[in-house]
């Protein structure tokens, strides 16, 4: 079957059902002895044939819907007739999805935010372009920069630290280094300087390098992300090389350091992707990486996967890295001794899903961990993409965390991996999550002294008696505790907003009494003794407990938000811990009067917890949760958990009342200080990720008051569902369906249109064909689409299928077969929507539905641009504002440059044009075919040339070139007779 070619198109109706008899004779004229189009001679067996098809749906719902509704909207051109229409169905569910759509972005901007609270840091930069880096060391050196950041103030130009290299994510720049990088050096020149044992301990400036990607695109294409991993492998390795000299040069020190063999990693965003892809390629050199620490990540799942190539890049790395840590130290693919950081920004991050930055199922707890910049003691705050990498309170505790680490006098320049864990959860965690086993004994406490009670005024408490001090004068320097058993207490905790471990201040001391004679303490300096040192009874040993404090935001009548600058200290010790200890000492150093409090009690914790297991989803829904009297017992800190609270796709209100009491709580990651009414929204598994089944696993929702013990008002706490403020939570979850579920439709869409065209019928307009598809296929494809978003959600994700399994393929050998398997295999967790919570199965249906809507937009705004084009065209030319002048052609000389053009087309797809750049400018020629086919005019060619180095896949644009050449020239389609 060939081509039938038109000199001149014949009229278009966009979107009717009827397609008006076009004038044949002029037509013919028009065409000479050309073949005419079958659309004029089979005008009237569409008006009859396909109409009476349409009437004999036996959906009499959507035939009721699916009645023509005219929106007057024409223009006025030679040979045509065009006006824009719908089906009462396709403008029903366009209102629902503008409305619905509507919801879901104001409650995504307005509901259920963070407040902001960053502070905005300073620097003096200056940025020197290493040109020795050239294409002698790299083949990207010309498509690629590396700078070494300097500041102006602290650093000189010869780079004689500790490395460090920052990656800058999608579309990022080279100078997004500045803040850590600037502050890093401020805390090293005014901080660690200064101090001699910083030293001896190997402290060193590090001397940040950044990388200029040209802000290209890496989240959206694997082929750039590869080359800016070869590119930085390449890069680490002559940064490596810089140091034998200048430190040779510039060393001061008696003993000469060595040469380093590793560099620190700062990723932000991709950039951290990046970075974990330096080890999977083939130019990696072993060890010279050691620490990554990553900024609002996507670790888990790219956040555009559109492009099939970065796709298999996420899942070749993250089977690397799991795969990593199970090998032995001195195999070359081993993570033995990288630790990995991911901090998320939480709430306010729009651009990346902080569900995303969990590396949980990616590094094991003792090499690395996730947290949310929220919970990071001192930050406190959500923060969005791009305030991640200059917010003042982030960036002072990532510059500390990094020098708290590094260890000049070692080739890796870096601690152990354990010393490195330990300073990052130190920095980074408050002390109150739950304990992770890293198979060490924990520290010994550092001895303080003997305390000799003869010379200070002391006070005993009787056993369990809570101590609380407010705002008075102190009667006596130090408070004894007796430590009761381990039953029935189990807990103590102390509150205080005073500074500890300082001269004046609070220590907390734990003690056991004295033999007669005062043993010899080897470890004893010139610091361990106090001018309250005798030799006499009674005399108590004592070790220092005041460092194992954990920060508190404050929480005053004053106080709106956590990140006020002002901090409790919160200090909580297992009884079971604690040993031969008999006493716990609160001594206060050089005060004789306490302005603010002082709160310390033993507290059995189980009697604080109240666990809601009876609770379900539909309860939570309908009414709510409502808890008077909580807590039972009354103590310091109390416990709620929720275990049905634990999709993150949901969002509630929590109202908290407890009259002539003030109070404070803390609710997974983030702090509520002076609460009344809160919102509550959490971060939790990621759609499209097999859930990872830890040991010991909490799930659901873990609420902690701290409360004045000494008010015995219990609270009164009222949780209920947001829906409002949970709608805008699909968009950072789901946001890729925007492309692929409308995509979709498109396709259902073109495959009713081909249907009747292949029976003879005129290609009818996408109005057409969406209606079409709504009346005879949409609603068993909803069925389909819930049978399995239901199936998906009682698997669990558990299950794989291929397409061995799903097809037939006898004629196919056992070998054969493994091969299709082993390349087809999917996860039932891979489709749809990825989600495992039963709750939401009507959410890939209901997405569907809203697609329809997308779509149908889209359509409209698209088919008013052309026509807006075609009518100030046909305006231009009644007008006389151009004229046109194609010089005579013959058929064989049009298909012969038709041949070439497309040759041509294809050679720079493959050699140097992107394909998905011929795609864009496709797109538009396709564009302007329509606009042409309104005016009734000849098409022309449009050339490109892009000088880009992307894909270069000819099969993946090769069809599409074809196509709108056909389109261009004025050729019809084939019809095919087959299925």
């Amino acid at each position: 079957m060939g081509f039938l070619e038109t000199e001149e198109r014949e009229s278009l109706e966009i979107g009717s059902h009827r397609y008006e008899e076009v004038d044949t004779l002029q037509s013919d004229q028009l065409q000479g002895d050309r073949t005419p189009s079958p659309i004029s001679s089979e005008t009237s067996f569409l008006n009859n044939t396909f109409q009476n098809n349409i009437k004999t749906s036996t959906n009499s719902f959507a035939n009721h819907f699916s009645t023509p509704w005219k929106l007057g909207i024409s223009f006025s051109m030679r040979n045509s007739s065009a006006s824009l229409s719908f089906s009462y169905s396709i403008v029903i569910i366009f209102l629902i999805t503008i409305i619905f759509g509507g919801m879901i972005m104001h409650s995504f901007f307005y509901h259920q935010r963070d407040p902001k609270g960053c502070n905005i840091s300073s620097m003096y930069p200056s940025y020197i372009r290493q040109d020795n880096f050239d294409s002698e060391q790299t083949r990207f050196a010309g498509k690629y920069s590396l700078y070494l950041y300097r500041d102006r103030v602290y650093d000189n130009d010869q780079p004689t630290g500790i490395p460090a290299l920052f990656i800058p994510g999608n579309a990022g720049s080279y100078k997004q280094a500045r803040s850590i990088a600037s502050e890093t050096s401020v805390i090293f020149s005014e901080v660690f300087s200064r101090d001699p044992a910083s030293f001896e301990m190997g402290v060193s400036a590090l001397d940040f390098f950044t990388v200029d990607f040209n802000e290209e695109f890496s989240a959206l294409h694997g082929h750039s992300l590869n080359e800016q991993a070869e590119y930085l492998n390449d890069a680490i390795r002559y940064i490596l090389s810089l140091y034998p000299l200048t430190r040779k040069t510039q060393n001061t020190t008696k003993t000469p350091h060595p040469d380093p063999t590793s560099v620190i990693i700062i990723g932000h965003s991709m950039g951290g992707v990046v970075a974990r892809t330096l080890f999977t390629m083939s130019n990696y050199q072993p060890g010279s990486i050691n620490t990554i620490l990553t900024l609002a990540t996507p670790h888990v799942l790219p956040p555009f996967p559109f492009d099939w190539q970065i796709s298999k890049i996420y899942t070749d790395i993250n089977e690397f890295w799991r795969n990593g840590y199970s090998q032995s130290a001195t195999s070359a693919n081993s993570l033995a001794d990288v630790t990995l950081i991911s901090i998320a920004g939480g709430n306010l991050d729009t651009i990346v899903c902080s569900d995303s930055a969990n590396i949980n199922s990616l590094v094991p707890a003792s090499h690395g961990f996730t947290v949310f910049t929220t919970s990071i003691p001192n930050v406190w705050t959500s923060m969005d993409h791009q305030a991640i990498l200059w917010c003042k309170q982030l960036v002072k505790v990532v510059a500390t965390s990094l020098l708290s680490i590094v260890d000049i006098r070692h080739p890796g320049q870096t601690k152990t991996s354990v010393e490195r864990m330990a300073a990052f959860r130190k920095f980074y965690l408050t002390g109150l999550e739950d304990p992770v086993d890293l198979r060490l004994n924990k520290p010994k406490r550092e001895f303080f002294g003997i305390l000799n009670l003869e010379k200070v005024s002391y006070k005993f408490l009787d056993m369990g008696q809570r101590i609380v001090l407010n705002k008075w004068n102190l009667t006596s320097q130090v408070y004894l505790m007796p430590i009761p058993p381990v039953e029935p207490v189990s807990t103590f905790s102390l509150l205080t907003d005073q500074y500890l471990s300082k001269d004046p201040g609070v220590e907390i001391l734990l003690c056991d009494v004295m033999p007669t004679e005062v043993p010899d303490h080897q470890n004893k300096d010139e610091h361990s003794s106090l001018n309250i040192d005798l030799p006499t009874a009674p005399r108590l040993s004592c070790h220092i407990a005041s460092n194992e404090v954990s920060l508190l935001p404050a929480s005053r009548r004053d106080l709106k938000h956590p990140f006020s600058g002002l901090t409790f200290n919160y200090l909580k010790l297992n009884v079971s811990d604690l040993g031969d200890y008999q006493y716990i000492a609160i001594m206060f150093q050089n005060k004789a009067f306490m302005e603010g409090f002082l709160i310390g009690e033993f507290f059995d914790e189980r009697l604080t917890m109240m666990d809601l297991n009876n609770s379900s989803m539909k309860d939570l829904i309908i009414d709510g949760i409502h808890i008077d009297g909580f807590p039972e017992h009354q103590a310091m800190v109390s416990i709620l958990r929720i275990p049905i609270i634990d999709s993150s796709l949901m969002t509630y209100k929590m109202s908290v009342r407890r009259t002539g009491c003030s109070i404070s709580s803390m609710y997974e990651s983030k702090f509520l200080v002076n609460i009344e009414y809160a919102n509550l929204n959490i971060h939790g598994q990621s759609p499209f990720v097999t859930p990872v089944n830890a040991p010991n696993f909490r799930k659901g929702l873990e609420l902690q008051f701290w409360m004045d013990p000494t008010c015995s008002i219990p609270l009164t706490i009222d949780i209920e569902w947001d829906l409002y403020g949970s709608l805008g939570k699909i968009v950072m979850r789901f946001q890729t369906i925007i492309v692929a579920f409308p995509f979709i439709i498109v396709i259902m869409t073109l495959r009713a249109q081909f249907r009747e065209y292949n029976r003879g019928e005129p290609f009818m307009s996408f109005g057409c064909g969406l209606t079409l598809f709504i009346r005879q296929t949409f609603l068993k494809f909803i069925i389909m689409v819930s049978a399995l978003s239901i199936y998906q959600s009682v698997s669990r994700a558990s299950k794989t299928y291929s397409l061995v399994d799903l097809f037939p393929m006898d004629y196919a050998s056992g070998d054969m077969q493994k091969v299709i398997k082993a390349k087809s295999s999917f996860n039932v967790n891979d489709t749809l929507l990825g989600i495992q919570d039963p709750f939401f199965w009507f959410l890939p249906p209901l997405f569907f539905l809203m697609s329809i809507g997308i779509t149908a937009f889209f359509w409209v705004l698209i088919t008013i641009i052309i026509k807006a084009f075609a009518g100030a065209a046909v305006f231009m030319s009644r007008q006389n504002l151009f004229t046109k002048h194609r010089p005579s052609e013959s058929k064989a000389s049009k298909l012969r440059r038709r041949v070439i053009t497309i040759t041509i087309l294809l050679i720079l797809v493959a050699s140097f044009v992107p394909y998905q750049f011929a795609f864009l400018v496709a797109f538009f020629v396709h564009i302007v075919s329509c606009v042409k086919s309104l005016i009734v005019a000849r098409s022309g060619v449009i050339n490109w040339f892009a000088p880009f180095s992307w894909d270069h896949s000819i099969l993946a644009i090769a069809p599409i070139i074809f196509y709108v050449q056909i389109i261009t020239i004025g050729y019809k389609l084939p019809r095919t007779t087959g299925r």
